[in-house]
């Protein structure tokens, strides 16, 4: 498949345990011209780099790459890449996007990923216990140097589920840029990603 436009952005966000790296990874590999931009790899990697000791200071440094995020995204647009961004983006980013979008008149789609929470909730509470993901996402302690992926490591960022459910409404991850594509992903297996992937061809 091509892209109608050089200038385009794709969004892929949504709640957390939506699917948003895995339904990235099929855009991805639909559009390679589409080249990826992640927030969470540049916290992961800022992470590594400072570490934190608590929650104050975690948020402190998440803002610092959320700048990085927004340069970095600026400068893609001035040699106008073709983009492909994913995160649990929300209406506090919506603002800063709609700017970058307008000045740099790129077509936007916005893939947005929801479903039932409480099915959602367990699913990624499931992913944090079996998969390998950077422990910064888990705790509010972290330092590379001394051995942040020790299994002891405290998982005292992690949610209960009446905290996540108050955030997702509280947040809204419904950010309406461009054409959004709603897509209910409680059960996978339903998911029709090729419809996803032909919208996102055909304008």
């Amino acid at each position: 498949m091509k892209l109608q436009s050089k200038k385009t952005l794709v969004i892929v966000t949504g709640g957390p345990g939506t699917g948003k790296s895995y339904a990235a990874r099929q855009i991805k590999a639909q559009f390679e011209e589409l080249e990826i931009l992640s927030y969470d790899a540049i916290k992961e990697s800022e992470w590594d780099r400072f570490g934190f000791d608590n929650a104050e200071q975690k948020a402190r440094l998440n803002r610092f790459c959320l700048e990085e995020f927004y340069l970095t995204l600026q400068h893609m647009m001035w040699e106008e890449k073709s983009i492909l961004i994913e995160y649990p983006f929300n209406f506090s980013h919506r603002e800063q996007l709609l700017k970058l979008i307008e000045e740099n008149n790129y077509k936007t789609f916005t893939v947005y990923l929801y479903g039932d929470w409480r099915t959602i909730y367990d699913r990624g509470i499931t992913r944090d216990k079996t998969e390998t993901r950077h422990p910064g996402h888990l705790t509010n302690r972290y330092h590379k140097e001394t051995g942040g992926g020790s299994e002891d490591i405290v998982t005292d960022a992690m949610l209960t589920y009446e905290q996540f459910r108050a955030d997702i409404d509280r947040k809204n991850y419904d950010i309406q840029l461009g054409t959004t594509i709603p897509v209910d992903v409680t059960d996978f297996s339903k998911v029709d990603m090729d419809g996803v992937l032909a919208q996102i061809a055909h304008g």
